[in-house]
């Protein structure tokens, strides 16, 4: 059963209160979800979750029926209406119940983190059809047991070949020197962070690199971080032994700094329109 959250939801068009959890109830088959961050009352890259659910639904063969416009209003609704500064929204759209949006459960991470960096482990584990969101309860068990197992904040997910490919909710890079390294976009999931970062080495000259990471390379490496709708960029202090200084590295600095400042030019931009 998904986390609901605050007082209200929408089901397709219709406001419903969340003492009515009816349609949740019902839901069977494929699932396409995507997850956007609300900050400061603006559901953050909206546009971009958009396209991106879009895409995923017509992957699966079952195409969203709403324009943008309706589900950007939609949504700008639904946080009014809960009157919510800070939290996730999830939208999942299926072949039967059509569309639900929501506020669910958002487990930020420590604000600390970001000062020292989080713990990282390794699972042999790979992800199907990695570019399209599709709700997966026996993946999101393993995952959860590992973490819990491990005391770790992320699980870093190993492929067949021994290649270290993304988090189980989040894109990995690695730097290397001054060089930054994450796998190739086909292999993961296109995160709308990842998006960001990517726009943000080219913007400040750094060279980013699309190629496998394997795992007998990780202690050579001499900084990581992870990128995600709950995590923005998150410095990685370890994965499993291996010590970094993520948090010193300038290459992460760079990257951190300048994605805060994206972010607050964004809502700054929504605010004023």
């Amino acid at each position: 059963m998904e986390y609901v959250e605050q007082k209200f939801y929408y089901h397709n068009d219709q406001e419903q209160s969340t003492d009515n959890l009816q349609p949740f109830e019902q839901l069977t088959g494929k699932n396409v979800y995507e997850v956007i961050r609300v900050r400061e009352g603006i559901p953050l890259f909206l546009e971009d979750h958009l396209r991106r659910f879009r895409a995923s639904a017509l992957s699966v063969g079952i195409p969203l029926t709403d324009s943008d416009d309706i589900l950007i209003n939609r949504l700008y609704q639904l946080v009014a209406k809960n009157g919510v500064s800070d939290q996730n929204i999830k939208l999942i759209w299926n072949k039967d119940i059509g569309l639900l949006a929501f506020f669910t459960k958002s487990p930020y991470p420590p604000a600390s983190y970001y000062q020292t960096g989080m713990k990282t482990t390794l699972l042999k584990l790979e992800r199907e059809d990695p570019n399209i969101k599709i709700q997966r309860e026996e993946y999101q068990k393993i995952v959860l047991a590992e973490r819990e197992k491990t005391g770790s904040y992320e699980v870093l997910l190993v492929d067949q070949e021994d290649n270290v490919t993304e988090g189980s909710r989040s894109n990995l890079f690695i730097v290397k020197g001054d060089k930054l390294y994450t796998s190739p976009a086909k292999t993961v999931l296109l995160g709308i962070v990842r998006s960001k970062v990517v726009a943000i080495c080219q913007q400040q000259q750094i060279d980013i690199i699309e190629q496998n990471i394997p795992v007998t390379e990780l202690n050579t490496i001499d900084g990581a971080f992870i990128s995600g709708t709950g995590n923005d960029v998150l410095p990685i202090a370890s994965i499993d032994s291996i010590t970094l200084e993520s948090t010193k590295n300038p290459v992460v600095s760079t990257i951190m700094r300048e994605y805060d400042r994206l972010v607050k030019q964004y809502i700054a931009s929504k605010k004023e329109a």
